[in-house]
């Protein structure tokens, strides 16, 4: 940008369109240092036992994608129930 000016004059759907380009390229960068810094931490003369396994685990980014359990609230609960009744149903063919 040439001057804050231009900044004042732009819409507000040009100001969201540079600032996605701008936080992709920001992204990008970082992504670059991620790769230089996981070359250097993996060097031959470090002790490999005690290093993060994956590049995400040493620098998670913003954009990783996190991974859930894959079971949702409800799925859970509905097998705790599930399972806590065939565990009241073995408790009485035991006795």
């Amino acid at each position: 940008m040439p001057n804050l000016e231009a900044v004042y004059d732009m819409t507000w759907a040009e100001f969201r369109i540079r600032l996605f380009a701008y936080k992709r390229m920001e992204l990008n960068e970082y992504q670059k240092l991620r790769e230089l810094m996981w070359t250097i931490y993996t060097a031959p003369h470090l002790d490999y036992k005690s290093m993060a396994k994956r590049k995400e685990q040493f620098m998670p980014l913003p954009s990783d994608k996190k991974q859930g359990s894959g079971v949702s609230e409800k799925m859970k609960e509905i097998f705790l129930n599930e399972y806590k009744k065939w565990q009241d149903g073995a408790g009485k063919i035991n006795s």
